[in-house]
């Protein structure tokens, strides 16, 4: 289920300004639905994701670029970690069928 979040929410919900939040969308760290600010929604995911980009600028002080490489690369780990995952399975059930 897509919960569609205002930036005015997204602010709230985080701690961050407009303008920050703002930020966080030009750089491509969140793509929000919607033509311009007024419009924006965001769906739960992104709020997620702004909440570790503010938790990264704070605790690492990283720039906006800095996070967004940061959280691409562990969003590509996590779909690394759930493949590997799903081979693992796969190749315990075949190890079980061979026996």
């Amino acid at each position: 289920m897509d919960i569609h979040i205002t930036l005015q929410e997204v602010c709230s919900s985080t701690g961050l300004s407009r303008e920050t939040v703002i930020d966080i969308v030009d750089h491509g760290i969140v793509e929000p639905q919607g033509d311009r600010p007024e419009l924006w929604r965001f769906d739960d995911q992104c709020l997620c994701i702004v909440q570790r980009a503010r938790r990264l600028r704070e605790d690492l002080e990283l720039n906006w670029q800095g996070i967004a490489l940061v959280i691409e690369l562990l969003e590509h780990r996590d779909r690394l970690k759930t493949e590997n995952e799903a081979l693992l399975r796969r190749l315990q059930r075949f190890d079980s069928h061979q026996s």
